[in-house]
């Protein structure tokens, strides 16, 4: 209802005079979303002009970039024309002082560099001795300077662009030793090269690309028109790049109109400098459009901010303002804005309780004394409980706590509560506590707490670990002391608990030393086993080569050399060491493949072939004729070393023919199931005892042997199969009985290859080779295999003569061995490199860790090889070239 004692007040009228001062709320609204659209505007227009600083940044970037590209090019052009000139100038003919044979070798062998126009010599008086390219632009007027320049420094010197029509060129120029004295030999460059260096310089849409010379004359430029190698260039790049190695800068291009330009010097030619120009123009337009269309934007986004501000304030100050002069009752319809709405609703809620109110104040306060009386007593109460509790607590490692069982209340003093590495009881009830116990403990305290309720203990005490928050573990004993009501349920338990980490930790530390010690003594033992038990085999096993090389050289004293005795003596000693270098080979294989230096040279192989090689070799040592040996291959190819793999397959058949009688059947079959290769050796021996199948693959472990050791060994030949197995990614796995042993092997299998080698190789493929190695023997056998595929082979002893020969002959592929005299491998292939020899190299070394073959492709070389080579690894790397 309308209130008859409001007064009647005009709510548009003006308001009174105390409130003039004050601003409205239209000027406040209008003011928000001016100040919070101000910054926003303000933020974009800076965004959008960094934008376009950072897209000039950019563009200034590129056209640095794009110059340093351009004048490393140019550096490299110069810098291998130089190296060409330096290797040309060590020939023969000129250290013999002999220029028309060295004419006629300019005129024979192919150019060292395709760009150049032609190779001149100034003798030490200056005279022009020969120019290859003298039926072309002459250069005797330009040849005293150079000179002059070469001879001052000792070092390569690079002319100014030649003047003139059809002498647009460059002359390169070194020293070279001429009966005892210093003449110039040099290398016409032909304006032709550096205009292809220009047209491949990257540069950035609708730029251009300038190289000019010390005297800043063009020398090659890729935009199209007047300036022609050998014109000045324009004052404005001139004066832009003066005194500076580098930059970027807004000047006059070479056509006149404004760019901007990237210059940087060419470090190999004083003087010399490139630059990267891009007109100006349209880089300026569009960041103008940018800043435009910022401000633009700017100012209309608070433009229409103000508008839709002053427009949403008049909807909300009329209603306001009744409100302020008549109540709620001045609004008796529907309201347009929901937060006047409640507001006039809340004032008309005011007023209906604004009575209840006060009759219920009273109440309240009367409510409240009783209240704070009653927490006063209480406060009271617990602070003596406290300060109880203080008085009772020890100091450090020792803490109390107390739990009812009816209520579930757990209380923890401020102790307890550290020695669980807690600031506070964390959690509620009994759960709290074992909740803090470590994961171990947990359910055995758990019980053991139930148990003694259960049973009615008066007192219990458990020994637990509690994790810390620095993740150790403290130890902790705790003492507990029930209650019990009359019909035996526990009312609540009292406890004290005691820090025994020190304690626990001395016994932890007694039974891990305790362990050690006989772990140690354990390994002790049996290492000193195996040392008395490898001893003795190798005493064993060395003596009877030792005592028949013995024998038979007291027979070599006591026969006479051309007797039969005399030859069987030394039949006795070369076989004899044959086999001591077998046993070596194999003690050096087990340690290499123990340390994991074993290598392998993996090809494609047939595992049928292997077996068939093998065959072969039993038949001509006649290992095999006391037993029936049947051998079943299909034709199973992998991946692997077919060395090793003629290795294994040796070692577990010679096994098979040591432990089983004469006369009796050993089966070796091979055979593909789906993708896996398997290789079967079953013999029919007395097995191998249980109690050492699951170690005969470990190192020296033996069965039984008479005591002839006719059937024994080192016992490392199985330690040996099973780690090249697994090298080629397969298994080996061994099963025994009383009637015999079988060893199953199972590799990944490959498809055949779809076209095999054959032992000749087509014209087409025949390639001129040099080899480098001072080992004669590997020198002379890698000459015969690559004489036997049709090459054309010439060697080399050490690696200054191995040079000398490769930049003579400049064959197709050079092998060169990694430890040469004179120069090793890595350096003779920077110098060969250096000098442009672009044929194939491959690298040859006895080490193949990843390392050294890192070391040789940075050196230069294409490919590397392991010795020993096989003819087929040699075959593939030739094939690459």
């Amino acid at each position: 209802m309308r209130n008859s004692a409001a007064p009647s007040v005009d709510p548009l009228a003006a308001p009174p005079e105390r409130y003039r001062l004050l601003a409205p709320l239209r000027r406040y609204l209008v003011s928000v979303v001016v100040l919070a659209l101000l910054p926003l505007a303000a933020l974009l227009a800076w965004q959008i002009v960094r934008t376009a600083g950072d897209e000039q940044a950019q563009i200034e970037g590129d056209l640095a970039r794009s110059a340093a590209a351009f004048a490393a090019a140019v550096d490299s052009e110069i810098l291998a024309s130089l190296d060409a000139l330096t290797a040309l100038s060590h020939a023969e003919a000129l250290r013999r002082d002999l220029p028309a044979a060295f004419e006629r070798l300019l005129r024979t062998r192919p150019p060292t560099r395709r760009d150049w126009q032609g190779v001149f010599l100034v003798d030490p008086r200056g005279r022009l001795l020969l120019d290859s390219g003298a039926n072309r632009a002459p250069i005797a007027d330009a040849l005293p300077a150079l000179r002059q320049r070469v001879l001052e420094t000792s070092q390569p010197a690079v002319s100014s662009v030649l003047e003139g029509p059809g002498r647009e060129l460059v002359l390169l120029a070194v020293p070279v030793a001429l009966d005892d004295q210093t003449g110039v030999l040099g290398a016409r460059l032909p304006a032709a090269t550096w205009q292809r260096l220009a047209g491949a310089a990257g540069r950035p849409e609708g730029g251009y690309a300038v190289l000019h010379d010390a005297r800043q004359r063009v020398i090659a430029t890729s935009l199209p028109g007047p300036l022609k190698p050998g014109a000045q260039l324009p004052p404005g790049p001139v004066a832009a790049s003066r005194g500076r190695p580098f930059g970027v800068e807004r000047t006059a291009g070479l056509d006149g109109s404004e760019v901007y330009a990237a210059w940087q010097v060419v470090r190999s030619a004083p003087g010399w400098g490139v630059q990267i120009m891009v007109p100006a123009a349209p880089i300026v337009a569009a960041r103008q459009r940018t800043v435009a269309t910022a401000l633009a934007a700017g100012a209309g986004s608070l433009l229409l901010g103000a508008l839709l501000a002053s427009l949403a304030a008049r909807r909300v100050t009329r209603p306001l303002r009744t409100l302020a002069a008549e109540g709620h009752a001045g609004l008796p319809g529907p309201i347009e804005v929901q937060e006047i709405a409640m507001l006039r609703d809340a004032l008309q809620a005011a007023s209906l309780s604004d009575a209840r109110s006060r009759r219920a104040l009273e109440e309240d306060i009367a409510k409240r004394r009783r209240i704070e009386d009653e927490l006063l007593e209480a406060h009271q109460v617990l602070q003596e409980q406290q300060r109880l509790i203080e008085l009772t607590q020890e100091a450090g490692r020792v803490g109390f706590c107390q739990y009812r069982f009816d209520t579930g209340e757990l209380f923890w003093t401020q102790g307890h509560c550290k020695l669980f590495g807690l600031d506070g009881l964390d959690g509620d009830g009994l759960a709290a506590w074992l909740d803090r116990i470590g994961p171990e403990d947990r359910e055995r305290v758990r019980g053991l707490l139930d148990t003694a309720c259960a049973e009615r203990h008066d007192a219990l005490t458990v020994e637990y670990a509690v994790p810390q928050p620095d993740d150790t573990a403290r130890w902790l004993s705790s003492r507990l002391q029930f209650e019990y009501d009359d019909a035996g349920a526990p009312l609540q338990f009292a406890g004290v608990s005691v820090d025994m980490t020190d304690q626990r930790e001395a016994e932890l530390q007694r039974e891990e030393l305790t362990r050690r010690e006989v772990t140690a003594r354990r390994d002790a033992e049996a290492a000193s086993r195996a040392k008395d038990e490898l001893l003795a085999m190798l005493g064993h096993e060395l003596r009877n080569p030792l005592g028949a090389i013995s024998a038979a050289a007291d027979v070599l004293e006591a026969a006479p050399p051309a007797s039969n005795s005399a030859g069987e003596a030394r039949a006795i000693i070369g076989r004899q060491a044959r086999n001591l270098a077998h046993m070596v080979h194999e003690l050096l294989d087990v340690g290499r493949a123990i340390t994991g230096q074993l290598t392998l040279a993996r090809r494609p192989v047939n595992l049928a072939s292997v077996l068939d090689r093998l065959r072969g070799t039993l038949q001509v040592t006649g290992e095999s004729g006391a037993h029936e040996l049947h051998l079943d291959a299909q034709d199973v190819w992998v991946h692997g070393d077919a060395v090793r793999l003629e290795q294994v397959l040796s070692n577990l058949l010679g096994n098979a023919l040591k432990y089983t009688p004469a006369g009796r059947r050993i089966d070796v079959t091979i055979r593909a199931e789906g993708a896996t290769a398997v290789i079967e050796v079953r013999d029919t021996g007395s097995g191998i005892a249980p109690a050492l199948l699951p170690r005969v693959f470990d190192l020296f472990v033996q069965g039984e042997r008479p005591l002839d050791r006719r059937a024994g060994g080192l016992g490392i030949g199985l330690t040996l199969v099973r780690r090249v197995v697994e090298l080629h990614g397969g298994t080996v796995a061994a099963t025994s009985s009383p009637e015999g042993t079988c060893f199953t092997l199972r590799l990944p299998a490959i498809d055949p290859p779809l076209q095999p080698e054959g032992d000749t190789l087509p014209p087409g493929r025949r390639r001129r080779v040099l080899v480098i190695d001072d080992n004669a023997d590997v020198l002379a056998a890698l000459r015969s295999k690559l004489e036997l595929d049709g090459h054309s082979v010439s060697t080399a002893a050490d690696g200054i003569d191995g040079l000398n020969r490769l930049l003579r002959q400049q064959p197709e592929v050079s092998i060169v061995d990694i430890g040469l005299p004179g120069l090793t491998g890595y350096e003779l292939a920077r110098h060969a490199r250096a000098a442009g020899y672009a044929g194939r190299m491959i690298a040859l070394s006895g080490y193949g860790q990843e390392r050294d073959i890192h070391d040789a492709l940075v050196a230069g070389f294409d490919a590397y090889l392991v010795k020993p080579v096989e003819r087929g690894e040699l075959r593939a790397s030739l094939r690459a070239a």
